[in-house]
């Protein structure tokens, strides 16, 4: 009865944990209230179930396997630290950058950790985590969808059409581009696999050209980029193993694109912007972002110090290398290259090349628009690419 009892509990917590991962995986591209509070619930979770399991020395044993990571995460915190308070306390950076230096430990790195224990105790899979994804992906598409008939979203009723670029639920289209980006990876090299049933298969093949959509009308031509690089990798590595019914999908889909490019004016246009190589004023931005790099070259301005000491008329560096080295000089650039080489390692070492395809499709994101110390749905949807990564290591 006993036995009976714990496996009956082990089920109920197993239930509440894969309900908490759910509601947040969803809830990443919206950045609402359910993100924060989700968020907070798996934490609590996890801190609870290990206090009422006295579950400390399994855990040491899981951290030692992750003690590389662990210990350059430490060293992060550290410059985090250094570069926000020899800055503060001259007055040049603002509270601002402590609270992401908390919100970039207990939103990404105890998240991570927390996804790793609880993979690692059987409360989820790799398969739930990706339905999961799929789900929140698409919850985006269909939204964007409604959006080009509507004119306006389906859950906050933000403005979006053909001519203004769809934004789905994210309010802004480059963050929807970016994810429906991602979408079309995934969904990409899950039907590239054939390792599923033909059902599966054709739901896969419908969200892959829902995404295609999406991804085309949000006219986020970063992400048109990544795709191109990603597919273009693809081909060089895989050029003897493509079937010919592959190149005439191919041709097929070029063929379609032409005809939306030809019919669509504001499509014609943003392609046209892209061949061009227009960047936004983004070369502005990064000669403005390099001379203050310049300034404070070993640790930076601090976290947060672009509204401060950048050009205001704009978000940031769009630029993850000056980003890093505006914020957090040399010495975060040497942290985060080391993490990258350990990311490239564990790929090549476990032979997860879908992960290099993704990776590819994250850094080049990284180049142009998405913020690597303070994007919530970038560094959110980076921890989950992390866990893919190396939850190799809990099967050994």
């Amino acid at each position: 009865k006993m036995h009976k009892l714990k496996l009956i509990d082990y089920d109920i917590q197993k239930n509440i944990f894969n309900i908490l991962l759910f509601l947040w995986v969803i809830s990443i591209p919206f950045k609402n209230a359910l993100f924060q509070i989700s968020l907070v619930s798996i934490i609590l979770f996890f801190l609870i179930y290990i206090i009422k399991n006295k579950d400390y020395n399994y855990f040491k044993m899981l951290l030692y396997k992750y003690k590389d990571l662990l210990v350059l995460s430490i060293l992060l915190l550290l410059c985090m630290t250094i570069s926000n308070y020899i800055n503060y306390i001259n007055d040049i950076s603002n509270k601002k950058g402590w609270i992401d230096q908390i919100n970039y430990l207990y939103r990404y790195i105890f998240i991570f950790i927390i996804l790793i224990y609880f993979y690692s105790k059987n409360f989820f899979s790799e398969k739930t985590l990706i339905f999961f994804i799929l789900i929140a992906l698409s919850i985006q598409a269909f939204d964007g969808v409604f959006q080009s008939i509507f004119g306006h979203d389906l859950f906050k009723n933000i403005i979006g059409s053909f001519t203004l670029g769809l934004t789905g639920a994210t309010s802004n289209r480059n963050t929807f581009g970016f994810f429906m980006g991602l979408g079309v990876v995934i969904t990409a090299f899950l039907i590239s696999k054939n390792t599923i049933y033909k059902k599966q298969n054709f739901i896969l093949i419908f969200l892959f050209i829902l995404f295609i959509y999406c991804t085309l009308f949000s006219y986020t031509r970063t992400t048109w980029l990544s795709l191109s690089i990603v597919f273009l990798l693809y081909v060089i590595l895989n050029l003897k193993d493509i079937k010919l019914k592959y190149i005439i999908y191919f041709l097929i889909f070029l063929f379609i694109l032409c005809l939306l490019f030809f019919n669509i004016n504001t499509l014609n246009r943003r392609f046209t912007l892209f061949l061009e190589g227009y960047s936004s004023n983004r070369y502005e931005i990064w000669l403005h972002a390099l001379k203050l790099i310049e300034q404070k070259l070993i640790f930076g301005w601090g976290l947060d110090s672009w509204k401060i000491v950048g050009l205001k008329s704009y978000s940031g560096t769009h630029n993850s290398i000056l980003e890093i080295l505006l914020y957090l000089g040399v010495f975060g650039l040497v942290i985060y290259t080391v993490l990258v080489y350990f990311i490239l390692k564990e790929i090549y070492f476990y032979k997860q090349l879908t992960l290099a395809y993704i990776f590819v499709f994250l850094l080049i994101s990284t180049q142009f628009g998405e913020s690597i110390t303070s994007g919530k749905t970038f560094l959110s949807t980076s921890v989950i690419f992390m866990f893919f990564v190396f939850r190799r290591r809990v099967k050994e």
